[in-house]
């Protein structure tokens, strides 16, 4: 019996996250600290890293009724996630920082893939005919979304500081 490729990609996705996530909350610190200012650098690695996030999320959800221009929709979500990622952190500063990121990013995963589903569910959509993606295949999008994200974000920090940039 042939493995359907979705669900073959969905078992990968979940065994590539679970390599990530722990790996990505070691490294992952974005407290800001005054003698790391965010500069124009840091904002691109930043948004490149939502980006890899939400082209994660579009290809999940690419079989399913979801509203046209979804990657605008999810980037456009950032606008209000990602700011209330870091408040939490900053009101988590606290505690150990990998601590912080990991209950910061695992809201942001509910919160996240809760908007994505009223997003697919009340949005117009661009194909009506497929069906509407279920609350538990959003919120494991924004869980492989995350996951990507946060494993990219060190390394495109990394790259960045050898290039010869101040981080």
């Amino acid at each position: 019996m042939k493995t359907p490729y979705t669900f073959t990609f969905c078992r990968w996705s979940s065994i590539l996250a679970a390599i990530l996530l722990p790996v990505s909350f070691a490294r992952a610190n974005p407290i800001s600290m005054p003698e790391k200012p965010l500069t124009p650098e840091i904002s691109f690695v930043i948004g490149c890293a939502i980006l890899v996030e939400v082209t994660c999320i579009a290809f999940l959800l690419r079989r399913t009724r979801r509203p046209r221009f979804l990657v605008f929709w999810i980037a456009g979500m950032h606008v209000f996630t990602y700011p209330a990622f870091l408040s939490l952190l900053w009101l988590l500063s606290e505690i150990r920082p990998a601590f912080a990121v990991a209950i910061g990013e695992g809201l942001v995963v509910l919160v996240e893939g809760g908007l994505i589903y009223l997003i697919c569910r009340f949005a117009p959509s661009a194909n009506p005919g497929l069906a509407t993606p279920s609350a538990i295949k959003c919120g494991f999008a924004s869980f492989v979304g995350n996951a990507c994200s946060s494993g990219v974000f060190p390394i495109l920090i990394a790259m960045y500081e050898h290039k010869g940039g101040t981080h």
